[in-house]
């Protein structure tokens, strides 16, 4: 199970790049949280950071009171990334074997669909008659 929406309308080395700017800016981050000196930043860090660490790349140590770059994770979404890639690529392989043997196969035209819901209330009879 990936941590992030994948986005495969992308090549590998721009996943990468996206990954490598997300962990440095981890980095960064653990360092800054790491490093405070005042209790109240720290507080109040450390409530806002613990809902994403996944996200992050982070994992928090209670015992010291310390956040980890959790490496593995950006890891494992480069690894879905590449199976992604294969899988979409086996499928258009097996669909050129299909057409190279006469078998014939269709062409599906696929539309992203907006992020948009309607919230406007339909009434009985607009719902079901």
């Amino acid at each position: 199970m990936t941590y992030k929406k994948l986005n495969l309308n992308m090549t590998y080395k721009e996943m990468e790049a996206k990954t490598n700017e997300a962990l440095d800016t981890a980095r960064e981050t653990i360092d800054l949280f790491n490093s405070a000196k005042n209790q109240k930043v720290k507080d109040n860090l450390r409530d806002k950071l613990k809902h994403d660490l996944n996200k992050l790349y982070m994992s928090y140590d209670s015992i010291n009171d310390k956040f980890i770059l959790n490496d593995m994770l950006p890891k494992l979404e480069l690894y879905n990334f590449q199976v992604n890639e294969v899988v979409y690529k086996s499928g258009l392989s097996i669909k050129k074997s299909f057409e190279d043997n006469g078998i014939e196969t269709i062409s599906a035209e696929y539309v992203r669909a907006d992020d948009t819901i309607s919230t406007k209330k339909l009434s009985f009879k607009d719902a079901f008659l």
